[in-house]
């Protein structure tokens, strides 16, 4: 069977490079950012994917900031609804595999225990009321739609939570970091392997997958992991010192955000056949490899 060709869209994003970049070596793989595809122009979509070839597309691109969707609803509205609908009908017409990416945001951050892909959702912002209203739609208009959810992502091409800690640190400035706000760091790479995985090996999965790694952490506890990472690479990080503070602090966010959204990976677990690992093991390799000497 000749290897799928496959179209990420989002591929100036920090998910949507790493994609690009990994699945490159064993597929014929396009990407393309808002110039050649806008999802805010709905009407669009159709005659841009009607002149590509492709057998699967990747879907990371959206609007990510609840603060931008929280002033500009209409615009969330169509990058996050709309345009991933139009996509999905135009992949159930070609008879395509689409996987679309969505958020943890979509629960309501009041689980006490690991979410799976079966449990309630119950947004507490306009990005997560977009985001699952943009889940649903794709699931409708796409047969066999594969909704990927991840959380909290690191890696080397866009700047994340890790990175900004570190290069706090390096300056020497006093750190601060949110202890009452829970999720799973997740690794790009990792998600890039997964994603090779599903397209080789089950082109049978369908549906909602969450895609995280495992264990769960703080913006608190992350920020502390990453300088003990950095420190282990012989960095000059400045201080060791995380101050915690309380979500309800940030008193310059529009949006609300959802407190507690740690999602189990069990199902992918049992889908691949593999053992998950950890968002520490990930965080250190990645820095490891970001910072390789002092």
């Amino acid at each position: 069977m000749p290897s799928p060709r496959i179209l990420v869209l989002g591929a100036t994003g920090g998910l949507g490079r790493a994609l690009v970049r990994s699945l490159s070596s064993g597929h014929e793989t396009t990407g393309w950012g808002r110039v050649e595809l806008d999802l805010e122009r709905p009407e669009s979509i159709a005659a841009a994917l009607s002149r590509h070839d492709f057998d699967v597309l990747l879907n990371p691109a959206g609007l990510t900031s609840p603060d931008v969707c929280e002033e500009q609803p209409g615009k969330a509205l169509l990058a996050n609804v709309a345009g991933p609908q139009a996509l999905a009908e135009f992949c159930q017409q070609r008879g395509a595999r689409m996987v679309h990416f969505s958020t943890d945001y979509v629960f309501s951050g009041t689980a006490q225990e690991p979410l799976t892909e079966e449990d309630e959702t119950e947004p507490v912002n306009h990005y997560g009321r977009t985001k699952r209203a943009g889940e649903l739609a794709v699931l409708q208009a796409c047969q066999h739609a594969l909704v990927a959810r991840v959380s909290w992502l690191f890696g080397p091409d866009k700047a994340s939570h890790p990175d900004h800690i570190i290069q706090r640190a390096l300056k020497g400035e006093e750190l601060t970091a949110v202890a009452d706000k829970v999720s799973v760091p997740t690794s790009n790479a990792d998600i890039c392997g997964w994603i090779e995985l599903l397209i080789r090996n089950r082109p049978d999965v369908n549906g909602v997958l969450h895609l995280c790694n495992s264990g769960s952490a703080s913006w608190h506890s992350w920020a502390e992991a990453a300088l003990e990472a950095a420190r282990k690479t012989g960095l000059p990080v400045g201080t060791a010192q995380v101050r915690p503070i309380q979500l309800a602090e940030l008193s310059f966010l529009k949006a609300p955000r959802p407190l507690m959204t740690i999602m189990s990976n069990a199902k992918l677990q049992n889908i691949l056949g593999m053992t998950v690992r950890d968002w520490r093991e990930a965080l250190e390799e990645y820095v490891g490899q970001k910072y390789p000497t002092a």
